[in-house]
């Protein structure tokens, strides 16, 4: 190529810069087509990839990629309980993913305050605490809800007040993008005056007929009275269930006392996840007997660890968070509050996620056996201290026996601290008070 002369370095850099780009772009190819990708398309995979955008459609029917939930700016309920289906809206092809959480409980309102104002970023926490994907909703509509209970009777100026003031809550109703429009109150079945009528006897083998009543209020629709039976059996305030009922059910769920009269006989009631009932609704006529079913779920409020802890490992504040959570069953052992977990040590290894119950947590214990113990004790205006053996190992307000090393006597005494405790004047095992305060303070000498 060169006549046969050796090339100069300008030459052979330029050569070697030339094959490397020839085999970078070979290799180069060769991947591309070897997963049948011609160079354009393998750009635009690759642009794709690295895209933030989420996926064409996640399961709610919109093109987008996202599910529109409008907001109301005023509602109109008919009892305590406000649902997401009375102060929201969306578009049919949403329903598959707003549906089965159409009757989620939102707030309650009692006869003391029927007004209420629900914003945005409440639905949004109510909505993330039930397990729902809140990043895959578009909220549009008013950036908040008043909402006006009508079944109760109030004075119309403490009335009007009150309406202001659930209205210029922490928000205003500004519109987002929709304009919003009030959602009519929802219709009571027609009711009519029941005769005294005796209840129908249960049939054998089943369980007799509860006189359940739901909590006071200007009426007690089934609705309430099945949610007040199935939390007095589960030992759970009615105000922490979740209670989605069968379609089919909610003209049944509706009537009210005293119209109505019922009696309540449980098939499926004794835990969360499916139940259902055997209703008798009495009524002028006569009786009539329908089966009631419904899913049950209940919010809890959970201390969670956030952090990896070991065994005997002192609980501290920023190990846990606080969250509340809509489960669908109830753990055996009872949960733990805040102040029961901070300062505790743990019982066992532990993972981030666990939820504390009371089998995960150990008090710290303020003495061990063997150990000595400053053992104060107080008689009338009178306070000694002496120093004495730990017999046994106790935590915080433990009563545990210490043993005087100088006297040989043996006390029993309330911890108050790290191997600290306090003695009553009766705490000791002798004759006379007297006699045991001068063998105290002779043995403090």
């Amino acid at each position: 190529m060169n006549g046969g002369r050796p090339l100069g370095l300008r030459k052979t850099v330029q050569l070697m810069v030339i094959l490397t780009i020839l085999a970078w772009a070979t290799q180069t190819l060769l991947s591309q087509w070897g997963y049948g990708a011609t160079p354009a398309e393998a750009k635009e995979t690759k642009e794709a990839k690295e895209s933030f955008v989420p996926p064409a459609d996640n399961g709610g029917g919109s093109k987008s990629g996202t599910a529109t939930l409008e907001m109301r700016g005023e509602a109109t309920v008919i009892g305590g309980d406000v649902k997401l289906k009375q102060i929201c809206r969306w578009n049919a092809k949403d329903n598959a993913q707003f549906a089965p959480i159409a009757d989620l409980v939102l707030v309650r309102l009692g006869a003391d305050a029927p007004y209420r104002t629900l914003t945005v970023q409440e639905l949004k926490q109510v909505l993330h605490d039930a397990g729902v994907s809140v990043s895959g909703i578009n909220f549009s509509g008013a950036v908040s809800c008043t909402v006006d209970r009508t079944d109760v009777a109030v004075d119309e100026g403490k009335a009007l007040q009150k309406w202001v003031t659930a209205r210029e809550g922490p928000s205003n109703t500004n519109k987002l993008n929709l304009k919003d429009t009030p959602a009519k109150p929802q219709e009571v079945p027609a009711l009519f005056p029941a005769e005294e009528a005796p209840a129908a006897q249960p049939a054998e083998g089943t369980e007799p007929a509860a006189p359940v009543r739901a909590a006071e209020g200007p009426f007690h629709t089934l609705r309430d009275i099945l949610a007040e039976d199935l939390a007095q059996r589960l030992g759970l305030d009615a105000a922490q269930l979740q209670l989605q009922f069968n379609l089919r059910d909610d003209k049944v769920l509706s009537l009210a006392e005293p119209q109505f009269r019922f009696n309540v006989v449980p098939q499926r009631a004794r835990a969360l996840g499916p139940v259902n009932w055997q209703v008798e609704v009495v009524t002028d006529t006569g009786v009539q007997r329908v089966e009631v079913a419904a899913m049950a779920k209940a919010w809890q409020d959970q201390i969670v660890l956030t952090r990896p802890i070991s065994a005997k490992q002192i609980i501290r504040e920023e190990d846990v968070t606080q969250k509340r959570a809509l489960v669908d069953k109830l753990d055996d052992e009872p949960l733990l509050a805040h102040h029961q977990v901070v300062g505790n040590q743990s019982a066992r290894d532990l993972k981030p996620g666990a939820v504390f119950n009371a089998k995960m947590v150990e008090p710290v214990p303020l003495a061990r056996t063997g150990q000595f113990v400053t053992v104060t004790l107080t008689t009338s205006n009178v306070s000694v201290k002496t120093v004495a053996r730990a017999m046994e190992s106790g935590s915080y307000g433990q009563t545990i026996k210490v043993k005087n090393e100088a006297t040989k006597e043996i006390y029993e005494v309330i911890l108050t601290g790290p191997q600290t405790a306090e003695m009553n004047g009766g705490a000791m095992h002798g004759d006379k008070a007297s006699a045991k305060d001068a063998k105290v303070a002779s043995a403090r000498e």
